[in-house]
């Protein structure tokens, strides 16, 4: 490994090729944010606030199309006849309609939960608030935003909150 390291310093005349790239790295650009080293990070996340607005605007849209359509389904399945349990087959029958009707409640209430958190996101792109982390008040990653925008916590204080959340048996 030192050998490769010794290369990347002889072919960059004495900076290695990360500190080169880096170099400009937290200093304010012209309009005020903080530059970044790495390289599809360069603009700031408040730089990046209305491609946020329009991801978040965009999966809102998406998560209500999606309850519209669960909603019309559970209608329709709701509309059925419950299968009478005068036999074995029937039983079945039941069970299987009782679980189907579980499970649609439970994603429904999954996309509920999920739009919450887009209609907070969008509250906090409102307030200025938008990419700053709920826990430590650091700013969220842009690849993390970019991959969930309405993720409120930087990934250290999510790690940090997956560890200390009890296990379900």
């Amino acid at each position: 490994m030192p050998a490769k390291r010794s290369r990347k310093i002889a072919s960059s005349g004495g900076r290695s090729r990360s500190r080169a790239r880096s170099a400009g790295a937290g200093t304010p650009s012209s309009n005020g944010s903080r530059r970044r080293g790495r390289a599809g990070s360069s603009r700031s996340v408040v730089g990046r606030i209305e491609e946020f607005n329009r991801l978040l605007l965009v999966e809102r849209k998406r998560l209500r199309d999606e309850l519209s359509e669960m909603e019309e389904h559970q209608l329709k399945t709701e509309e059925k006849p419950v299968a009478d349990a005068a036999n074995e087959d029937d039983l079945v029958d039941v069970a299987t309609e009782t679980f189907e009707r579980e499970k649609e409640l439970a994603l429904e209430s999954s996309v509920q939960g999920i739009l919450e958190m887009v209609e907070e996101a969008l509250k906090k792109v409102r307030d200025g608030t938008y990419g700053i982390c709920d826990g430590c008040g650091k700013p969220i990653d842009g690849n993390r935003l970019r991959a969930i925008p309405y993720a409120r916590l930087c990934i250290k204080c999510k790690e940090r909150e997956e560890r200390h959340r009890p296990v379900a048996r």
